[in-house]
């Protein structure tokens, strides 16, 4: 992605003030008439946020259907409904491009779900779309709940629960058979009124009790078939408030329940998750500190000036900072960009007695008075990340102006005037929801403090040997099994530096693959004198005969640079002799971001063997070469059967 040009900067100054909504379609207008994808995308992210109605989305909609059909990252979601959904493409599509993907829909008529997944030929398996969609409102599932309620008696719920879970159950697993896509299944909504009226909260048969213990066996069955994720379509209603999410008349005129106004926050939540499965998820957030983390200015205020505490309005920024830290706990990388003294920042982290925040929950502290676009693009190469995966929350416009002018890709989250909606603001968008919580993703900030420590040895070693010997590097090969097979999902979805093809896979994609005996999968985890950094690199590769093709190699950015690539590609070797197979081969496809993987197997003594696509091909002949393991690892075994 490149800056924007003078004139288009003039434009969006222009979109930025007064009445935004024209400005606004008007720039995102002349971004896709010259082919500028990423900064419509920015556009229509800011047009979405200022005018986020049905009229927007069919603009935009209207416009992204015009595009060349060429042109990259178009993805194809089914949506399969017990009820009129086709309001929602709009929506749906929009939504998407302000997030980074373009979306092709695919429905079949409503309720119609059933057909669609039992029938082999149907034209959901002959679409093969990449995601899919279950959406049915509660009351299609079973009447027990709804109209037949006071029909059962206590022990007919029981059975009721039972033949939904083996519906649910027979549909999933079908499906499952058929097709690798990712499914999202909506859980249950409660009504707005309850069969029992106030009664009901208080009885173990009433409608609430029988609804969760719906929603349970709908977790359960969601949990034991690969890759089925669960929309909380309930606390999604529960967040809107039932009586605004749902439109009674348009329900009974056109089966379509879902209010106009609630419609794009549907979409919201799907296109959440194909951020997630696309490896859109963003990895890095940078927080301001005045105002934002505290009330105040320290500069002026001074430590015990500053506004943080159990009192409002001190009270409404330690809970901010209690998201900021649940996120890191989650994975997230926390950073700080402020424009401050930096002992003053010190003073308030060592002694302000309501700091919930400590300074070693960040890993990159960049405070000063430079710009803090340059604040941001040296936190972003310390930690070795782009500046896509970053989101960057400040409360000073001019601040975030400036983050959006110089470095359109990063997110920029500008915080409203009063700090109690701050934790919505950055909750809102899902950002930085993943699919899986890996113990690495735990551990991301001792795994970032391991790496400065290493890299401090590198700066202090005679030469790369000594410096890969003082790591006392060791490596652990292990298939991929049950246990690594979330991880293994989450490193392509997620790992776009060193990736030689950047394929993004579901955990049910790496599995139907590796349940064919000509494909061959393993994890890399790798220990060093700092600590464990975990499952750090995945390789995939198909036996076509006479070679073994490599189909994906990815290395976390944290171990770049230690050789652990070497020692996959000596694996990969190993795996193919072992077949008795007489070449390894590879492909490098181009991304903007990939350069770090452009050389491996250059430098790995492969031939270019031609390209195509824009990729190029790499042949390493077993016959008369091959790759060694660096003699500075040790190589362990255990987690093997993982």
């Amino acid at each position: 992605m490149t800056e924007s040009s003078a004139p288009e900067r003039a434009s969006d100054g222009a979109a930025r003030g007064g009445d935004r909504e024209p400005a606004l379609r008007q720039l995102v207008a002349e971004q896709l008439a010259r082919s500028s994808l990423a900064e419509a995308m920015h556009t229509a992210r800011d047009l979405l946020a200022s005018a986020p109605g049905r009229r927007s989305c069919r603009y935009l909609s209207e416009r992204i259907a015009s595009l060349p059909k060429l042109e990259p990252g178009a993805r194809r979601i089914a949506l399969l409904s017990s009820f009129s959904i086709e309001f929602l493409h709009d929506a749906l599509v929009a939504t998407a491009f302000a997030a980074g993907t373009r979306l092709e829909v695919y429905q079949p008529a409503f309720a119609t779900f059933r057909q669609e997944i039992l029938d082999p030929s149907s034209r959901l398996y002959a679409e093969q779309p990449d995601f899919v969609v279950l959406a049915v409102e509660a009351e299609d599932w079973s009447t027990g709940p709804f109209g037949e309620f006071f029909a059962l008696r206590d022990d007919d719920q029981a059975a009721a629960v039972a033949r939904f879970d083996d519906e649910l159950m027979a549909l999933l697993s079908t499906f499952r058979g058929r097709s690798a896509a990712p499914l999202l299944v909506h859980n249950l909504a409660l009504p707005a009124w309850r069969k029992l009226g106030i009664l009901d909260a208080k009885s173990a048969h009433g409608q609430a009790a029988l609804i969760g213990r719906l929603n349970d066996a709908l977790t359960r069955v969601a949990r034991s078939v690969a890759d089925v994720h669960v929309v909380d379509y309930a606390g999604l209603v529960n967040r809107h408030g039932a009586l605004n999410w749902y439109d009674d008349r348009m329900r009974l005129y056109a089966r379509a329940p879902i209010a106009g106004a609630m419609q794009h926050r549907l979409a919201e939540e799907y296109v959440k998750f194909v951020r997630a499965l696309v490896g859109g998820a963003r990895k890095c957030l940078v927080v301001d500190l005045d105002n934002t983390l505290w009330g105040g200015v320290v500069g002026e205020d001074g430590v015990d000036g500053i506004r943080l505490g159990p009192s409002y309005p001190g009270s409404a920024y330690l809970r901010f900072q209690q998201l900021v830290h649940d996120l890191g706990r989650r994975g997230v990388i926390l950073a700080i960009a402020s424009k401050n003294n930096p002992a003053d920042v010190d003073e308030v982290f060592a002694r302000h007695p309501s700091m919930l925040l400590r300074k070693e929950d960040f890993a990159a502290v960049e405070v000063g008075w430079s710009a803090k676009s340059e604040s941001l693009r040296r936190i972003a190469a310390r930690l070795s990340i782009g500046l896509e995966h970053v989101v960057f929350v400040d409360d000073n416009p001019v601040e975030c102006e400036e983050i959006r002018r110089a470095l359109p890709q990063v997110q920029v989250i500008a915080l409203p005037p009063q700090p109690e909606r701050y934790v919505a603001e950055l909750e809102r968008e899902g950002l930085f929801d993943t699919l899986a919580i890996s113990d690495e993703d735990r551990r991301r900030g001792d795994l970032y403090r391991q790496r400065a420590a290493a890299e401090s040895v590198r700066a202090g070693a005679g030469s790369l040997e000594d410096f890969y010997r003082d790591l006392a590097m060791e490596i652990i090969v292990a298939p991929i099994g049950p246990v690594t097979l979330p991880r293994a999902a989450q490193l392509t979805q997620k790992t776009n530096q060193f990736n030689v093809t950047t394929r993004r896979y579901t955990e049910s994609e790496i599995a139907e693959r590796l349940r064919d005996d000509s494909w061959t999968g393993f994890t890399v985890a790798v220990r060093d004198r700092f600590g464990d950094n975990g499952v750090v690199g995945v390789a995939l590769g198909r036996d076509t005969g006479r070679a073994l093709e490599i189909d994906t190699l990815l290395l976390s950015c944290r171990v770049i640079g230690r050789t652990v690539e070497t020692a996959m590609l000596a694996q990969l070797c190993d795996d193919a002799a072992a077949r008795g197979l007489v070449a390894l081969e590879g492909r490098f496809l181009p991304t903007a971001k990939n350069a770090p993987a452009r050389d491996v197997f250059e430098r790995h003594g492969f031939a270019r063997d031609g390209g195509r696509d824009g990729g190029e091909n790499w042949r390493l002949d077993l016959s008369t070469r091959r790759v060694h393991w660096p003699v500075w690892f040790v190589r362990a075994t255990e987690g093997a059967a993982a």
